[in-house]
This record gives C-alpha cells, sequence and structure tokens, in this order.
C-alpha cells in the first residue's frame, strides 16, 4: 500500500528577497493550463538560508464542491481515484455524493445535476488544503480530474495558499517538477543568487 510522503524543503540560496517558495499539482488533462488553473497548495514563506521546513504530502484525496461563488459549499468526502461524484438535490437541499464511477479508470469525476447561477465549483483537497480547482461547471456537465504523484515547484513574490496561480505574483513561469512515485521521504532545496538566479534541486529521496 502506498504511504504518506514527507517531504522537507532547505534554503540553500543566496536570496535576500524574502521568497515565498509554493508547491502545487497538475490536473493530468490535456486543456490544463497552470498559470491559469493551478492552485497553491503549499505556501512556504521566511526559510532562511540553511533553515528548513517539513510537510508531508497525503495519499488520500478528498473532493468538495461550491456554488454561488464560494459562499455555499457541500461537506467534503474521501474520493477514490476512478469513481464519481455528483453534486445533485435531494430533500434536504444541495449535497455531494458518491454515484459510480468515472468515464476512466484513471480519473476523478464531479457532475454537476443542480441548476445553480454560474454552475459549480469542483475542487480536490489533500491535507485539508485545496489542491485543485475547476471553476464553472455548468448544469450536465462534469469536472474531470487526473492526479499523477507529482509536485511542482516554483518562487513568487505575493502569494498564498488556496489562491490561483493567475492572481499571485511569480517570479518565474516555469515550474520544478518532483516525481514522487515509489517515494516515501524526500529532501529539496532552493539553490542559486540573483546574478545566476534559483533553481530547485532534490537532495536526496527514499
Amino acid at each position: 500500500m502506498p504511504s504518506n510522503i514527507e517531504i522537507t524543503y532547505v534554503n540553500k540560496s543566496m536570496n535576500k528577497d524574502l521568497p515565498k517558495v509554493f508547491v502545487f499539482t497538475k490536473n493530468e488533462t490535456p486543456t490544463f493550463d497552470a498559470l491559469k488553473e493551478g492552485v497553491a497548495w503549499r505556501v512556504i514563506p521566511d526559510i532562511g538560508r540553511a533553515s528548513s521546513s517539513t510537510f508531508v504530502f497525503p495519499i488520500e484525496t478528498s473532493v468538495g464542491a461550491t456554488w454561488q461563488e464560494g459562499q455555499n459549499k457541500t461537506q467534503v468526502l474521501p474520493s477514490v481515484i476512478g469513481k464519481r461524484y455528483t453534486v445533485d438535490k435531494d430533500d434536504t437541499g444541495v449535497v455531494l455524493a458518491a454515484n459510480g464511477n468515472a468515464s476512466d479508470t484513471k480519473s476523478i469525476d464531479v457532475n454537476n445535476s443542480v441548476n445553480v447561477p454560474n454552475g459549480i465549483s469542483a475542487q480536490l483537497y489533500k491535507d485539508g488544503k485545496l489542491m485543485m480547482e475547476k471553476k464553472i461547471v455548468g448544469f450536465g456537465q462534469k469536472a474531470t480530474f487526473v492526479l499523477k504523484p507529482k509536485l511542482y515547484w516554483g518562487v513568487a513574490s505575493e502569494i498564498e495558499e488556496s489562491q490561483l496561480l493567475n492572481s499571485a505574483v511569480l517570479n518565474t513561469d516555469s515550474f520544478f517538477e518532483q516525481d514522487l512515485e515509489g517515494v516515501t521521504k524526500a529532501t529539496i532545496s532552493l539553490n542559486g543568487n540573483a546574478e545566476d538566479g534559483y533553481s530547485f534541486k532534490i537532495e536526496s529521496q527514499q
């Protein structure tokens, strides 16, 4: 059985601008655009030179939905890859429930079966933090999420957890990919300086 993955970030750079390091995941569907739809799952601020921060990347993913611009939200349910979840209306009101299989064994589908203005937003969470979101899912439509055990690292001047990358002030549009397939523990570092630029590096993993 796969287990949760412990990840340690170490600042080995000469950066004096107090950048915020952020981590996100991609929806591995053909139309996904990280700069437009990516969500900062973790933000790691104020880690000075030679300091570090450790967090867990959980195997379990949860699913939820919101409507009316986030004012209303369903309960958050544990999700299973290959399953479908539907936002529907029962005799208590609007609810989210699992109902059958997704269109693909590698995806998590969230269907919208309620008539609400501007549709619903479908969300995936890890460790209680928003990891991925598909906005404006209209009535009769679905959001499809395809997950792979990969994290992407970047540096930003201004960014908040659960915020879309397109509303942040990013220091670069390119991101470092970390493949977590078969990994239980990893250490990643930020290196470089203002003259030569900054880059992430995997120090160790097991």
